[in-house]
Parts: C-alpha cells; sequence; structure tokens
C-alpha cells in the first residue's frame, strides 16, 4: 500500500447538491445518481461502495466521482484496470493517491486518511467561511449560541423581568436564584437549508448579601439543533459576575467552556471563550432604557468523537451590542412589563459566512420592581436576519 502525490483532472463540475453531504459516481464516462443528504453517512457509504451511485460500478471500469463533504468538494478517480484511487480536495489544496492490494482496499485507506488526519477539521474551517450551514458559526451554530448566552448573562441585569430588583434584595430577598428556560428557533437559509434549535438556558446566581447588585452567575445552556434530518448538540458551563461599577453602569466579566458534537455531520470541538459586557441604565420616567455592549473571543480545540480526530481552528472576536426598553404593560395588568429590544451581533477580524445578524425582540412578564414577588416569568420572541438567513426565536423564562 503507498500514498503518493498525483494530479487529478479537471471535473465540468461539482456533485449537484445544495446539502453539505452528497456524492455521485460516474462509470465510463455514464453518469450515475447523485445522493444528497443532511448527514454524513451518505457520503460514507458511497465512496465506500460507488455501486449506491452507478450500478455499472465495476473493478475495471475508468470511475470519475464527484463528492461534497461538509461543504466542501472532493474530486475521485480510478484510471481503466488500476487499483489506484486519486483524490482532489481542490478548495483545501490537497490531492493525492492511495493503492491497495484491491479497490476496496484504496477505498477503505482514504476514509482512514479522512477520519485520521486534520481534514476534517480543516473543512470545518473552510465551512464556517463560506456557508450558512456550518454547526460552528452558522445560525444556531455553537458560537453564535454562546455568543447569545454570554451576552444574556450580562445583559439581563437590566431588565426589569429577569432580575432581582435591587429594593428586594436588600429587603431579605432569595440569597440565591434559579433560572429554568425554554428557548425555540427556526431559521430558513437562501441555499434550501433549514435549522431548528431548542434550547434550555439554565442558570444559577449567587447575590451578595451586602449589595445584591453583586452576582456571581453559573449558566449551562444547553441547545439541539437539527440541519435538515441532521442532529447537532451544544453545552457548556459558563461563569461570570456581575460587577456594578456605579448606580447605572455594570459590568460582567465571564468565561465559558462548551462542547460541539453531531455524529451526523461529522463534528465535534471544544471551545473556550471569554468575554466582557457592559451594561447602562437610562431611566426617562415611566420608560427604561438599557444599553448593552459585549466583546467576547471564542476559539476552538481539538476533539475526538466517532473514529474522527480534528482542530477547526478557529478563533474568532464577536461584538454585541443592544439597545432595550421597558416600559409598564398597563393593558394587561399593574404587575406587568413589557421589553422591546435590538441587538446586532457582528465579528471583526477573522470572520465566518454569517458575518452578523440583527435581531428585533419583545417580552411580556412579571415586574420584579412592582411586585416584591420572590418568582418571576417571562415569555418573549424575536425575529432575526443574517447573511443569506433570515429566522425566529420564542422563549420562556421563571426565575425563583
Amino acid at each position: 500500500m503507498a500514498l503518493a502525490a498525483s494530479p487529478l483532472p479537471d471535473f465540468a463540475q461539482v456533485v449537484d447538491c445544495t446539502t453539505s453531504f452528497g456524492f455521485r459516481a460516474d462509470v465510463n464516462g455514464v453518469a450515475g445518481l447523485t445522493l444528497c443528504d443532511a448527514k454524513v453517512d451518505t457520503f460514507l457509504d458511497t465512496a465506500k461502495n460507488f455501486a449506491l451511485s452507478n450500478s455499472g460500478y465495476n473493478n475495471t471500469a475508468a470511475i470519475l466521482a464527484q463528492g461534497r463533504f461538509n461543504d466542501v468538494n472532493i474530486s475521485l478517480s480510478f484510471a481503466a484496470n488500476s487499483p489506484t484511487l486519486s483524490y482532489n480536495f481542490a478548495e483545501l489544496g490537497v490531492s493525492g493517491a492511495f493503492t491497495g492490494a484491491t479497490r476496496a482496499q484504496s477505498q477503505e485507506l482514504f476514509l482512514a486518511f479522512l477520519k485520521q488526519s486534520d481534514l476534517v477539521g480543516r473543512m470545518l474551517k473552510y465551512q464556517s467561511e463560506h456557508s450558512t450551514a456550518s454547526t460552528v458559526t452558522g445560525m444556531g451554530g455553537a458560537i453564535p449560541t454562546l455568543g447569545q448566552a454570554d451576552f444574556a448573562v450580562g445583559f439581563e441585569g437590566a431588565s426589569q423581568i429577569g432580575a432581582a430588583a435591587q429594593a428586594g434584595g436588600a429587603e431579605g430577598g432569595t440569597p440565591s436564584l434559579v433560572g429554568l428556560g425554554l428557548s425555540y428557533g427556526s431559521f430558513s437559509m437562501r441555499d434550501g437549508s433549514d435549522v431548528r434549535s431548542t434550547s434550555l438556558p439554565l442558570s444559577y446566581t449567587v447575590r451578595n448579601g451586602i449589595d445584591p447588585r453583586r452576582q456571581f452567575v453559573v449558566s449551562v445552556p444547553l441547545s439541539r439543533v437539527t440541519v435538515g434530518a441532521a442532529v447537532v448538540n451544544h453545552g457548556g458551563l459558563g461563569l461570570a459576575y456581575r460587577l456594578p461599577m456605579s448606580d447605572r453602569w455594570t459590568l460582567t466579566p465571564g468565561a465559558r467552556y462548551a462542547v460541539s458534537a453531531s455524529r451526523d455531520r461529522a463534528t465535534a470541538t471544544k471551545i473556550y471563550s471569554a468575554s466582557l459586557v457592559s451594561t447602562y441604565l437610562v431611566p426617562a420616567g415611566a420608560l427604561n432604557f438599557a444599553i448593552g455592549n459585549m466583546v467576547g473571543v471564542y476559539r476552538t480545540g481539538a476533539f475526538r468523537n466517532g473514529g474522527y480526530t480534528f482542530d477547526p481552528d478557529i478563533t474568532l472576536t464577536m461584538l454585541r451590542n443592544g439597545v432595550l426598553m421597558s416600559l409598564p404593560a398597563r393593558a394587561f395588568g399593574p404587575k406587568l412589563v413589557a421589553e422591546v429590544s435590538l441587538i446586532d451581533t457582528r465579528y471583526v477580524g477573522s470572520k465566518p459566512f454569517a458575518s452578523n445578524t440583527q435581531e428585533l425582540g419583545i417580552s411580556l412578564g412579571t415586574n420584579k420592581r412592582a411586585s416584591n414577588a420572590r418568582s418571576y416569568t417571562r415569555a418573549g420572541a424575536a425575529i432575526l436576519r443574517g447573511k443569506n438567513a433570515k429566522g425566529f426565536t420564542v422563549n420562556f423564562g421563571y426565575w425563583f
């Protein structure tokens, strides 16, 4: 068996798929069936057995095949009567060949190389830079989800609904606060992909006994995302501290460790982050305004999952800025407050394909300042738009 550099002929076209995975094998110039899927198994099975795409395949035929793996195009070929499998990842600048005792053995060598080299990590980085379907940086992706959680921890303190009032804490409010939530998001991509996200934003807040505005927050956002029929899971642990600089200004530094993994998408990565959120309150009579600004740095780490070992080597700096307006919701009762928010998220320096998003949200819930209740709720919805994508989210939260 041998691995050697071998140039491939230029193919006239790539596999005709809008999904992230696909394969087509042409045998002696006869086109095969194009197989497209949101899951990796379609590619792996067909790359191992070309007959799944073209029933005319045999061990002596000349083969030209096009594949798609995490939105990266792959070319494969066998010359007539040859056991040597040549490959080319043109977008990554990687090509070569495997020669086994048989064609089946050459195919096995190629798939083992795909799993055990750094190619999958390089594909994920390329996908992040060129596709909305990235499970790391796209809509519903791991880094945007973590950025939303980091911003919420700091910006939540500006809300009259979702945070303990200073007066309530001073009058003997509970020293700690548990937050439970449920969020659902639906996003449509211009390429036809549909993403669904279900999240459980869990948190635990410990208030300082002398100054309840000083709060140590532990957050655990858990998400299950589907891209077509493929499933991706995100989860992590975040620590943050709300530090009041004045009566109106609060800084919230935070750090987080998270994991994103999907057998269906051949994706697994660790993510480390650090963030700083600034929140400034502007009272205006019956209305209250808050301005939130966040800078966060997110970096992926190496991970091993299901035989794959890779690191996308992605480092991003996220800016998330928002304005929130809180006003009494008299139509629904004196103890309720409505909030309207506008949030812009974008990256500086190295940017993913989904380089910015905008969110317009509205929520309704219990006004903590209007009643000294020790539990409160919030429900809301938001519409989002980004590059080649749009969608909406609905959410519910309960604090006690």
